[in-house]
């Protein structure tokens, strides 16, 4: 058998807290979301690193997690940066920077407090 290829095309988020967490991705991440109506609710989609990011009430889908169940790790060129404008637009540290031999990296959480470890690569 051969080697599946693949690529993620779309991504569906449960949000509890949308204008917060469009306000989030939009500033730091440059995401341009546009609004659907879909099964009698308002849906924003945007393109995020290539693929379909749809945000979804909570609600809605039927989500009651009180934590997240996933959790992106994102290379960034500028972690400093990154973490600078990621509380600017209501993100909250999730501890301090750790240094190992490839990278610095550091765990933030968006608004609806879903994790996100971003790693800046060492030369």
């Amino acid at each position: 058998m051969g080697k599946i290829n693949y690529r993620i095309e779309g991504m569906t988020m449960a949000i509890s807290n949308i204008p917060a967490m469009l306000d989030f991705y939009s500033k730091v991440f440059e995401i341009t979301f546009t609004e659907k109506e879909l099964y009698n609710t308002r849906l924003y989609s945007g393109v995020w690193g290539g693929f379909e990011l749809l945000f979804c009430p909570a609600e809605i889908a039927g989500n009651e997690a009180e934590q997240n169940r996933h959790q992106f790790d994102i290379v960034v060129s500028d972690l400093n940066k990154i973490i600078e404008t990621t509380v600017k637009y209501g993100g909250s540290l999730m501890g301090e920077i750790v240094e190992n031999d490839a990278c610095l990296s550091i765990g933030i959480y968006d608004p609806d407090k879903n994790s996100i470890v971003f790693k800046q690569l060492k030369s």
